[in-house]
């Protein structure tokens, strides 16, 4: 009865070899240009996403600590409000111009807003 089955099992995986279609062998993948450029720009931003308030986001924030810290985020609007502040208080962040500050809080408040972890 194990001779039977050995011989079975060796039948079955032999028709498998023999009707499975050879993997064809695959070279580096291909990037077109614009894939390339969106991903050595998301690098150069370290995965901020492109939008209005970007470049000055990155450069406030990214001036003491990397971005990870703000992208694991998920703040309300005000609670935004209140870290912005803080890091100006407490960790000499220079403080922003009225307009930049409004740039700013918008871009985090769209991308790192509470429903930030829904759209993942």
């Amino acid at each position: 009865m194990k001779t039977e089955i050995r011989w079975v099992i060796v039948a079955a995986t032999a028709w498998v070899w023999a009707i499975a279609p050879t993997p064809a062998v695959a070279g580096p993948p291909v990037l077109v240009a614009a894939e390339t450029d969106v991903a050595q720009e998301e690098d150069e931003y370290e995965g901020l996403p492109p939008g209005s308030g970007r470049d000055e986001t990155f450069g406030m924030c990214g001036a003491c600590h990397s971005m990870k810290l703000v992208v694991q985020q998920g703040l309300s609007r005000s609670s935004w409000t209140e870290v912005l502040e803080y890091m100006v208080e407490e960790h000499e962040m220079p403080e922003l111009e009225p307009e930049d500050h409004k740039l700013i809080l918008d871009y985090l408040t769209k991308f790192y807003g509470p429903d930030r972890r829904a759209r993942q």
